[in-house]
């Protein structure tokens, strides 16, 4: 599954890079679709924080997101670190009591706060005050308008001129008084796409219903994001990013949350449950996953190497990506993950007791006996062992699955 953001770069008046506007696309097509504004900002939020680099997007630069009334109101702002974030109010949010006080309290924990498609009409007067920077849709106002705002606010806020499209809009707007400056004159938007994994959808109802609690259980959420491949991937890319990585080795789902915390392991996970998830397409897929995973971590445990037996899990269960990514080397994207030497040899070089439980399992998959029974034999192990790991394999698999899709879909709570 293919995912797509657009970026359009903001400049300083001495044409040095200021940041990025990043703008939601779900296609090649460079142009805001006709989706929900809602949803737009969410799945933008989602692919910045979960599958693009935030840091690698905007090259340590500002990054400017435009936030609904109902994202300002979420916990959505929150998942950003204030430190390389611009807030853009939309141009069509009503202000209310409600509002102003959420606003004032993101002004509070240093967030930087920007008003989009600014007119100076009075809309606005009783936030300017939290408000940091000023955008004016240059090449659509009057030149006495564009030079008022610019004028009345040039000393107390950043102000930036977009739609610059020729030397001469660019040097109005410096005269004006605007100090950052946006507009085909210097680039277009660029869209920018990669490929990523789908959740199954059988893993949305629990995690929804333990993560909606006022207090949810930390065990039972690494449970269920443990018994699901593309939410492992997600949460490792989320712990490998600037905010949260601290320079650890991650070697389990536990360890990932436990660096994470559970509060933005709550905003994580509500951050995905909010996406559109009508097009689930991998279950089966999943549970393979799911089931090689349980085998190996089970068969090191027989071989008495249960120090070896969570990473043998994340072997197994990473083990299906390049299906799940629709990619050729989609495991070459855990290389930007630090999931440890052992899993990295097993995956990537094809090597060491752990790749060679996993040819076991694949090669079982595929009746290919004589490696099953060669691997069996090399390591003492009695020849009904892996066909009974097996069927518990994928008993446990089987069992997960049909559980979580036969529990009630209530999202409401």
């Amino acid at each position: 599954m293919k995912i797509y953001l657009a970026r359009q770069p903001i400049y300083t008046k001495s044409r040095s890079l200021y940041g990025y506007e990043l703008l939601y696309r779900n296609s090649e097509q460079n142009f805001f679709p006709d989706v929900n504004a809602d949803l737009a900002t969410r799945e933008l939020s989602y692919n910045v924080l979960s599958e693009f680099d935030f840091s690698a997007l905007t090259g340590g630069h500002m990054g400017l997101i435009n936030f609904t009334k109902e994202a300002l109101a979420s916990d959505l702002p929150m998942l950003f670190h204030p430190s390389n974030l611009v807030i853009e109010i939309l141009e069509n949010v009503m202000l209310d009591d409600t509002l102003e006080e959420r606003l004032r309290y993101l002004k509070s924990e240093n967030y930087i706060l920007a008003l989009d498609d600014f007119v100076d009409d009075g809309t606005y007067d009783s936030i300017i005050p939290l408000v940091d920077i000023i955008k004016v849709e240059y090449g659509l106002l009057t030149a006495a308008k564009r030079r008022e705002i610019g004028q009345k606010y040039k000393a107390s806020k950043q102000l930036i001129a977009e739609r610059i499209e020729t030397e001469e809009d660019f040097k109005s707007a410096l005269h004006d008084g605007y100090s950052l400056f946006q507009g085909y004159y210097f680039s277009r938007p660029t869209v920018l796409s990669k490929s990523t994994v789908n959740i199954a959808s059988s893993s949305y109802t629990q995690l929804w219903r333990e993560a909606s609690k006022e207090s949810p259980d930390f065990d039972v959420l690494a449970d269920i994001i443990k018994a699901d491949v593309a939410l492992t991937y997600k949460l490792f890319r989320l712990i490998n990013t600037p905010l949260f990585y601290r320079g650890n080795r991650i070697a389990s789902i536990k360890q990932a949350l436990i660096l994470l915390g559970i509060k933005e392991t709550k905003r994580w996970i509500m951050l995905l449950l909010l996406r559109d998830f009508s097009k689930q397409e991998n279950d089966q897929i999943t549970k393979q996953a799911l089931m090689r995973a349980v085998f190996m971590e089970k068969l090191f445990e027989c071989m008495g190497q249960s120090s070896l037996a969570q990473t043998a899990y994340m072997v197994g269960l990473f083990s299906c990506l390049e299906v799940l990514m629709e990619e050729e080397n989609a495991l070459s994207a855990l290389a930007s993950l630090e999931v440890g030497p052992e899993i990295s040899e097993a995956l990537f070089k094809k090597e060491g007791i752990l790749h060679q439980a996993l040819n076991c399992i694949q090669c079982y998959e595929k009746q290919q006996w004589s490696t099953v029974e060669a691997f069996a034999s090399a390591q003492n192990l009695d020849e009904q062992l892996i066909p009974s790991l097996y069927v518990q394999a994928l008993s446990y698999a089987d069992e997960i699955f049909a559980a979580q899709q036969a529990a009630p879909e209530d999202k409401t709570n």
